[in-house]
């Protein structure tokens, strides 16, 4: 079972195991999800970056001890990747080095549409030569601001202008895109190939699922 963390506070049970369903949906894969306390913004900066860390190590050493095989940290940041993978004895995966590398299999020339000011690093590092930019919708700040009309059509022409960059593939750097079910739209509208992080790590996940699978069934 791939164990989910939310980086993003929230009490409803439904909105927690959305990212997990995503992935259950379209790989088979069993997905448990969790979120982290005292985060009801989710993170936006190096600050709520750092707040994050112990507590992603610590939801995962619980989701592992539960029985769980894998661990995904949903947040295209990576954040407490490094340190989750010291923690625990089992592969885990972030949604935005998952997203960067499956981007490099669709295309040379690659945008990075952001919440942040900035491409999380380790995107901008993956994405090497191929990485052609990044854009961040005006007015939004927050996971939360993506969810409202403005965030969406704000969402929108920042992606037309990595287009216009002549990125032929984006990256959702943000996996408040697939709480929108974005990248679909995205699509549609531009013509553009987009890299919907989740999807990406379930991508990733699914591998190794059904690497255990065989070795189950060959006994």
């Amino acid at each position: 079972m791939l164990g989910i963390i939310r980086v993003l506070t929230m009490q409803d049970e439904v909105a927690i195991g959305l990212h997990g369903r995503v992935i259950e949906q379209r790989y088979g894969l069993p997905v448990t999800s969790v979120c982290i306390p005292d985060q009801p913004q989710g993170i936006y900066d190096d600050a709520t970056d750092r707040e994050s860390v112990p507590k992603i190590v610590v939801a995962a050493q619980q989701l592992v001890e539960q029985g769980c095989t894998s661990i995904g940290i949903s947040c295209a940041a990576d954040p407490a990747l490094e340190e989750t993978r010291h923690a625990v004895n089992v592969p885990v995966y972030g949604a935005g080095s998952c997203a960067a590398h499956l981007a490099l299999t669709a295309a040379s020339r690659v945008g990075v549409l952001t919440i942040l000011e900035e491409a999380p690093p380790l995107i901008r590092r993956i994405l090497g030569e191929s990485y052609i930019g990044t854009e961040r919708p005006e007015g939004v700040r927050t996971t939360l601001d993506l969810n409202t009309q403005q965030g969406k059509e704000a969402a929108m022409a920042a992606a037309l202008r990595l287009q216009e960059k002549g990125a032929e593939a984006i990256v959702l750097a943000c996996t408040g895109f697939v709480t929108m079910n974005f990248a679909p739209e995205l699509e549609r509208r531009l013509g553009i190939r987009a890299i919907d992080p989740i999807v990406a790590l379930g991508a990733a996940a699914s591998v190794h699922w059904q690497r255990e699978n065989d070795e189950v069934q060959a006994g």
